[in-house]
């Protein structure tokens, strides 16, 4: 599996290319696609070589661009626990964002289901619901303990264990997370005291 941060915007978007497929995790901003070709280059990909598009939840610079990319032939999965929050960033950005609204997407998937998809593209993994940040944040755990959380970040965890973010947190460490890929901040290892 090859993991490429094709961010910019203050916002890390990762590539994952399984060898035959491509999944863009997060979107960004509206109206920022070509600063996502460039950087992209170099992964040696282009916008139009992603097979999938899954954001980890629906604010603005992580769910931003999904009909953008759409457009451009990526194929856009929803989770079931996402989709009532649609239609409240949509409210959000109006306008404000140049943001194209969302017509519909390719596949609605639990989170039961998302094993047996990402085993359909050469990704060995699971998304597992990961409220606390928003009620609709999902998480990608990689088989091998990669976890793409978006806005789910560690070093609030041990000031309130009994909140949804510690008890999301608790649930990723339990299927074998180790090291996290954050939307903000760099790549780091999840503390053993968590």
């Amino acid at each position: 599996m090859n993991i490429f941060n094709v961010g910019s915007n203050g916002i890390n978007l990762y590539l994952l290319d399984s060898g035959t497929h491509r999944v863009l995790i997060d979107s960004g901003f509206p109206g920022k696609l070509n600063d996502l070709g460039r950087a992209m280059r170099p992964s040696g990909f282009r916008v139009q070589d992603i097979d999938y598009l899954v954001v980890t939840h629906f604010h603005v610079d992580h769910a931003g661009a999904v009909q953008e990319l759409e457009n451009n032939g990526v194929r856009f999965v929803l989770f079931d626990v996402q989709a009532d929050a649609i239609e409240e960033m949509e409210k959000m950005l109006v306008g404000k964002w140049p943001y194209v609204a969302l017509e519909g997407f390719d596949r609605l998937l639990t989170m039961a289901q998302s094993r047996a998809f990402l085993h359909e593209i050469g990704i060995e993994g699971q998304f597992v619901s990961t409220p606390g940040h928003s009620p609709d944040s999902v998480s990608l755990l990689l088989d091998s303990g990669e976890s793409f959380t978006g806005d789910l970040r560690a070093e609030f965890l041990l000031e309130d264990p009994s909140s949804l973010e510690s008890q999301s947190w608790q649930s990723l460490r339990k299927l074998g997370a180790r090291r996290v890929y954050p939307s903000h901040g760099n790549v780091y290892s999840l503390p053993s005291s968590l």
